[in-house]
């Protein structure tokens, strides 16, 4: 099976349409049609019908989906596990997170990452804190880094990084409001006592500048204001009790992990 074929069947069953594919794609949608003819030829039974200008997913086709996204992964490991074998420490590595975390806690630690391994590039890609356990496990990420820890823990390897803490925040000038905001970044999980004054924000950055202009109170990581306290621009809101948090990394069993995600687990660790 030609997984170039099965990544564009996959994209094709996802838009419904052959020429949005194209497009996007930048390949004639004569190709296209020609890479899901040889991709059924393959399997050897009918993948998708087409009814006017779309294109719709047979049983058989529906089935190979639920395939496609895990074989798709694990080229992508051997890839990137290949990669490392042609010069050195050469590599790459897919690091996921929350917005927070990857905003706040990984720049940082990539840049030292970087400046001791520069022949491995380091991708941060951006997830819900609640989706990054499956996709550690289905080979998508290599390593995931979350606010919560995960449900599975006999598939996974899990690591506490640091401590951080949920605090609350107000302005230095006087607030009327008694609106409570809390970005949307971090999981409603590891949130309590929220009340009907509690209003939702789509992330950190946004909710502390609502705070700093006086519009309510804040519920954040400690981590992400520590710089607006030191200059005078938000206070701690002594009303609040903070909530204690541990940051986790989590990556699949050691035995499937490359000597790059060996090098970064350790920068971590050194952090």
């Amino acid at each position: 099976m030609n997984t170039n074929h099965l990544s564009v069947f996959k994209k094709v069953m996802e838009k419904g349409n052959i020429s949005k594919v194209a497009k996007e794609i930048h390949v004639s949608q004569p190709a296209i049609s020609m890479m899901l003819k040889r991709l059924e030829q393959d399997v050897g039974v009918p993948l998708y019908t087409v009814v006017g200008r779309n294109i719709m997913t047979t049983d058989a086709g529906l089935t190979l989906l639920e395939y496609a996204d895990a074989i798709l992964s694990l080229e992508a490991q051997v890839y990137r596990a290949m990669e490392e074998f042609q010069e050195g420490n050469k590599g790459r590595i897919i690091v996921g997170t929350s917005p927070v975390l990857g905003t706040y806690l990984l720049p940082r630690i990539i840049l030292s990452f970087n400046q001791n391994h520069p022949n491995i590039a380091v991708h941060l890609e951006m997830f819900a804190d609640q989706d990054i356990e499956t996709l550690v496990l289905s080979g998508s990420i290599d390593i995931g880094i979350t606010l919560t820890p995960p449900g599975n823990h006999f598939s996974l390897r899990i690591r506490k990084i640091c401590d951080d803490q949920l605090v609350g925040i107000r302005s230095s000038l006087p607030v009327d409001s008694k609106t409570i905001l809390v970005p949307s970044d971090i999981p409603l999980s590891i949130l309590e006592d929220l009340t009907d004054q509690t209003e939702t924000i789509f992330s950190t950055e946004a909710v502390k500048q609502f705070v700093i202009e006086g519009m309510g109170y804040g519920i954040v990581l400690r981590s992400a204001v520590e710089l607006e306290v030191s200059c005078g621009k938000l206070k701690f809101w002594k009303e609040y009790d903070p909530t204690f948090l541990t940051i986790n990394v989590i990556t699949r069993p050691a035995e499937r992990l490359s000597k790059s995600v060996w090098y970064f687990l350790k920068q971590l660790s050194d952090n």
